[in-house]
């Protein structure tokens, strides 16, 4: 990867491919809720596997995004992250850029949904032990 195109392709590339892994992420979450709402333990396990197996795709996508970043220079990394945040700091000055932003928040939208999702099930199931009771 020689020029800034080929780095913003290959960054717009993973962050289409987080966003995919947390759509599903989202998509498994409701399932669980779903499954939960019916009692069926197994499936219920089932899911879980499913989204773990999702969340730690997403996060070596995020891995191989910190890694491409490595090879910018300190100016052009603060930009990408800017872009990778969904903020305005830097204005996206490519489409490639403008693709970044625009996923990355819509990412952050689909990853506060099933935050909420999550912490609704957990309550449900853990109750006063709730992960979420902990930290709250």
């Amino acid at each position: 990867m020689e020029n800034r195109e080929e780095f913003l392709t290959e960054v717009l590339r993973r962050v289409q491919r987080n966003y995919v892994h947390m759509v599903e992420i989202e998509r498994l979450t409701k399932d669980m809720g779903d499954s939960l709402s019916r009692n069926d333990r197994e499936s219920v396990e089932l899911l879980l596997k499913m989204r773990g197996e999702e969340m730690d795709q997403a996060g070596e996508v995020r891995q191989e995004i910190r890694t491409i970043l490595e090879a910018v220079d300190e100016e052009e990394r603060k930009k990408f992250r800017s872009w990778l945040n969904g903020e305005n700091t830097y204005e996206p000055d490519s489409f490639e850029a403008r693709k970044i932003t625009e996923l990355s928040k819509q990412t952050q939208q689909v990853l506060n949904r099933t935050i909420s999702l999550d912490k609704v099930l957990n309550s449900k199931v853990a109750g006063k032990e709730s992960y979420y009771q902990a930290t709250s």
